[in-house]
């Protein structure tokens, strides 16, 4: 399990990806822009059929309601570390279900803090 710091980091890299995704949302973004995007970010995935399941499988269970902690659960299954995890998770949101962003910010407001001891 995660330390709150780890938590916290994570949680700054969920409020940076969401104000990329508000800025910066493709206008017909799709899977293939989904994989580049975390392509260019380092993540490593050892099928693309299976990230890109798990991007429309966080899409679906944020427009859901279960909530951004079941999203980045369910993807962190994949084996990714924290930082990766987010990175999923936003890249999913940015460009297959850019309509989930108010619930990735609204999630990111009410649990970033003060990093401490990073």
């Amino acid at each position: 399990m995660s330390t709150p710091t780890q938590v916290r980091i994570v949680m700054a890299a969920v409020v940076a990806g969401v104000s990329a995704v508000t800025l910066a949302a493709p206008a017909h973004a799709d899977q293939y822009d989904f994989v580049a995007q975390i392509d260019n970010q380092g993540v490593y995935y050892s099928s693309i059929t299976e990230v890109i399941d798990q991007g429309k499988m966080a899409c679906r269970l944020l427009r859901g309601g279960a909530g951004v902690p079941a999203a980045l659960n369910y993807v962190a299954r994949g084996g990714y570390a924290d930082y990766e995890t987010v990175i999923v998770v936003v890249a999913a949101a940015q460009n297959m279900c850019p309509d989930v962003t108010p619930v990735l910010a609204a999630y990111a407001k009410a649990n970033a803090g003060p990093v401490v001891g990073a």
